[in-house]
């Protein structure tokens, strides 16, 4: 799908996110040692993957389908 070039715009916004504030919006109940347990790992790739999204430019679309294989398997994943 082509788009209309905008000049000087990008697509792109980075944000961080406040994951132990997201898991306590949506009802998780667990204790603030597990809550840190989980928020380390998701800050961590987030910072991970930061400076990878600012590579990325407005003329390159995402993936939005995920096609999986399995070797020695025909027709994997098809028909779905």
């Amino acid at each position: 799908m082509e788009r209309a070039p905008q000049a000087g715009r990008s697509g792109i916004v980075v944000v961080m996110k406040d994951w132990a504030g997201i898991a306590q919006a949506n009802g998780l109940t667990v204790s603030a040692g597990e809550l840190d347990g989980i928020v380390g790992p998701l800050a961590a790739l987030e910072e991970t993957f930061r400076p990878l999204v600012k590579q990325l430019t407005a003329d390159r679309e995402p993936d939005l389908e995920l096609h999986l294989s399995v070797e020695g398997v025909d027709g994997a994943g098809e028909g779905e």
